[in-house]
C-alpha cells in the first residue's frame, strides 16, 4: 500500500468523519442501486462504509449480504447501525491485499468504493477481482464518481457564475470513455448506465445560485430527491457526478 493509500485509511479512521452528508444525495444512491437488485441473492457489499445503506438492501426477501470494508472505524459504525439483522455479515477486507470471498455473488454492489482508490491501475484490478467473483449470471453495480459528470456540473456551474466544485483529495474519479473501454475488454457488457443528474443539476447547479449558504437537509434538496423528477426532467447521467453502471459478464461462446 502506497502513501496515499495510507493517509486515505487514516482518513476513513477517524471517528468524526462521515461518509455521505448529504442524507438525501444517500437515500437517493441506494435507491437507484436497490432498483437492480432482486430477492433471493447473494450479495457482497463492497467497501460498505457505516452500513446505511446495506440495511436497506438487507430488507429484499431471503437474501444474505456480505458487508466488507478496509477499515475498523467504519465496521464498528456500521455494527452499531445494523445491529439486529441477522442476514448481514461484516468482514474487514483490504482490496488491495491478498484475500479470499466467494465466487458465487448474484450481484457485487461498488457504491462510492472505487473512487477511494488513487490508481487507475489499481482500480481496473479491483474491478476485474469484483467480476471474477460473480457467478456466470451475476451482475457488478457500480455507483462511482464520474469525471465526465463532474465537468458537466462545472460547466453548469460556470454559466451561473459559480466556482467549480473539485474532487476531493482522497478520491479519484472514473473516465466514462477509458471504464467503459475496459470493462469491455474483460468480455463484459454493460447492461444499464444511469444517474442522479436531475439532483445534481438542482442542488448544485440551480439552488446555490440563488442560495449563497445551502444546507444538505433543506426541503429543497428533500424534494430534488423524488425519484419521479427522473421521468419529468430527464438529465438521467449528465451533470451527474456520481454514475451507476450495471455490469455482466458476456455467456462464453461454445
Amino acid at each position: 500500500m502506497n502513501m496515499n493509500q495510507d493517509e486515505i485509511l487514516n482518513y476513513w479512521n477517524r471517528e468524526d468523519v462521515v461518509s455521505m452528508y448529504d442524507k438525501n444525495l444517500l437515500n437517493l444512491e441506494t435507491k437507484l442501486i436497490k432498483s437492480y437488485l432482486r430477492a433471493n441473492s447473494k450479495i457482497l457489499d463492497a467497501g460498505c462504509g457505516e452500513g446505511e445503506s446495506t440495511m436497506i438492501y438487507s430488507g429484499l426477501p431471503n437474501t444474505i449480504i456480505h458487508a466488507v470494508d478496509f477499515s475498523e472505524t467504519r465496521l464498528c459504525k456500521a455494527k452499531q447501525n445494523l445491529k439486529g439483522i441477522k442476514n448481514v455479515y461484516l468482514r474487514k477486507l483490504d482490496f488491495l491485499k491478498s484475500y479470499e470471498i466467494d465466487h458465487d455473488y448474484d450481484f457485487i454492489i461498488s457504491q462510492r468504493f472505487l473512487i477511494n482508490i488513487l490508481d487507475w491501475k489499481l482500480q481496473k484490478k479491483i474491478i476485474k477481482d469484483l467480476i471474477d467473483h460473480l457467478k456466470p449470471t451475476g451482475k457488478l453495480i457500480l455507483l462511482e464518481g464520474s469525471k465526465n459528470g463532474v465537468d458537466e456540473l462545472n460547466n453548469l456551474r460556470h454559466i451561473f457564475k459559480l466556482p467549480i466544485i473539485p474532487v476531493k483529495w482522497h478520491n479519484l474519479f472514473l473516465d466514462d470513455h477509458t471504464f467503459e473501454a475496459y470493462v469491455n475488454s474483460l468480455n463484459c457488457k454493460i447492461l444499464n448506465k444511469n444517474g442522479l443528474g436531475e439532483y445534481f443539476m438542482l442542488t448544485r447547479g440551480i439552488r446555490p445560485f440563488f442560495e449563497k449558504v445551502t444546507n444538505w437537509d433543506a426541503d429543497f434538496n428533500k424534494f430534488a430527491s423524488d425519484l419521479n423528477l427522473k421521468k419529468i426532467i430527464n438529465c438521467n447521467d449528465k451533470f451527474s457526478r456520481l454514475k451507476l453502471w450495471v455490469i455482466k459478464k458476456n455467456k462464453l461462446s461454445k
